[in-house]
């Protein structure tokens, strides 16, 4: 049985779905996370979820996505999918230990540029994400980011395709969605628009204390106030990713060809170059420096 080539560590999280667990591979030493879903009381729908999610992983291979490795469904009706682990945790809890304490803008930038490059990846294979949000996009050590849990992501026919399931965490739902109207990939650009809000301004775009006022805000479309301490290339993108209207969103490859946006890049390797030189001359690099050598791969 796989399930004995890992040894269990500790548990990482709970669910309704079922649990997740940190493991090590006997043979390769490596640490790893099993997701372990439950399938036996699981309704077709459910089941099928649950297999989509490791089959859709099982095809996907980019620096900024949660690594698969395998998965199995085993006789106690359990689907066991093992991924890898992130050691940073996720972006939800990390922006939370800012204690409102603002992140600087390049690396405001140099995380939305990742998340940005694993949904460019996603929807040029015609994959909705469906649930993006910063507690489903993780960190590894150095602090790279790893786009995940993508069980109720939806693979399109093709690019014009529209899916109408109404699905996803209500903060980062689109207006589309509470409209009863079909949605394409420019509802996963509208929850990247929330996620930098959040990493600018350390608070949710849309917030209300009752479900039905946070969907009336979602709705009728007012943006929230704009971040203060960031240029104002950065907050116009973040203000298209949030238009009411859908076809007013930039694509997210068109974001990763914003000049802002490229020249930010450019900075990135040019600072990852200037660490390799002074790694390479055993000086210490200045700590500001971003350690990356994957954004434009």
């Amino acid at each position: 049985m796989p399930l004995a080539a890992y040894c269990f560590l500790r548990a990482v999280g709970k669910g309704s779905y079922g649990e997740v667990s940190l493991v090590r591979h006997r043979h390769d030493g490596k640490q790893y996370v099993i997701k372990k879903l439950n399938l036996k009381n699981a309704s077709s729908r459910e089941r099928k979820a649950a297999e989509q999610e490791a089959q859709l992983l099982s095809q996907l291979k980019h620096p900024n996505i949660v690594a698969y490795r395998e998965s199995w469904q085993g006789e106690d009706g359990l689907l066991y999918i093992v991924m890898g682990f992130c050691e940073g945790g996720d972006l939800y809890h990390k922006l939370k230990e800012q204690k409102g304490k603002l992140l600087p803008e390049s690396q405001v930038v140099e995380w939305f540029v990742q998340i940005a490059m694993a949904l460019q990846y996603l929807h040029e294979k015609h994959i909705l994400h469906r649930d993006l949000k910063t507690q489903n996009v993780f960190l590894t050590r150095t602090n790279i980011i790893k786009v995940g849990d993508l069980g109720i992501a939806r693979v399109l026919e093709n690019q014009y395709d529209m899916a109408s399931t109404l699905i996803g965490t209500p903060y980062y739902m689109s207006p589309e969605l509470f409209s009863n109207k079909p949605y394409n990939c420019k509802s996963d650009v509208w929850a990247l628009g929330c996620c930098v809000y959040e990493m600018a301004t350390l608070k949710h775009a849309f917030n209300a204390k009752d479900m039905n006022s946070l969907v009336y805000r979602i709705i009728e479309g007012k943006l929230p106030p704009m971040p203060k301490d960031y240029s104002p290339h950065l907050v116009e993108i973040i203000r298209t990713m949030l238009s009411k209207n859908p076809e007013e969103r930039p694509s997210v490859k068109s974001i990763l060809r914003h000049p802002y946006i490229k020249h930010q890049i450019s900075l990135f390797l040019e600072a990852t170059k200037a660490m390799k030189k002074t790694a390479s001359s055993n000086i210490k690099p200045p700590n500001f420096v971003p350690q990356r050598n994957h954004l434009l791969s």
